[in-house]
């Protein structure tokens, strides 16, 4: 487990830094537009700064891939299908924790109503790009941010995007290149 950690620690951290950063940005635009009170702009917005941030997510893990492949073809490493699942869910602890506090403040509200207002804040500039879409989608009249499996819910969108993006990377698959070469092998062909 020692050589994981410092084989893909740069990978992990790198997660969360774009995690933070998107956090930042999809957290001003989803209070910008709650601000102007339109609830479908800022599910939009939201929505943008989520595949925004899982594009990011995908494009790191997917170069991750790729590069364990080499290393697995010459025979340096073993084949790890796991790696962008184990990635991905240590990368997200920090969210898990704030999940588990969350829910624990609202389970004993009564005595811990501030534990889950804390949270909750936390949670906002951890995981901003999420909250424009759960403070607009409701179940019976309340907000998802009023959920506590909600925010276990959040963190499952980037643990799928790095798994499936270290499958697709170790097998050197990518979605758009395919359509991007054809375009530019029909134009030098003229």
């Amino acid at each position: 487990m020692k050589g994981f950690f410092s084989q893909y620690s740069y990978g992990m951290v790198k997660m969360l830094v774009n995690q933070i950063a998107i956090s930042i940005f999809g957290g001003v635009l989803a209070m910008a537009t709650s601000a102007a009170g339109n609830d479908t702009l800022t599910l939009v917005v939201s929505i943008f700064a989520i595949l925004f941030y899982l594009f990011l997510i995908y494009t790191m893990t997917w170069e991750i891939g790729a590069k364990d492949k080499i290393s697995v073809d010459v025979g340096k490493k073993p084949y790890r299908p796991y790696v962008g699942f184990v990635m991905a869910l240590i990368a997200n602890i920090p969210n898990l924790i704030i999940a588990l506090v969350f829910t624990i403040g609202t389970t004993f509200a009564s005595t811990n109503g501030n534990v889950a207002a804390v949270s909750k804040l936390v949670a906002m500039v951890a995981e901003g790009m999420y909250f424009g879409a759960i403070s607009v989608i409701k179940i019976g009249g309340v907000a998802l941010h009023q959920y506590w499996w909600t925010y276990f819910l959040m963190t499952v969108p980037a643990i799928i995007a790095a798994t499936v993006a270290y499958l697709l990377g170790h097998r050197n698959f990518r979605f758009v290149a395919g359509f991007i070469n054809k375009k530019l092998d029909t134009s030098n062909k003229h």
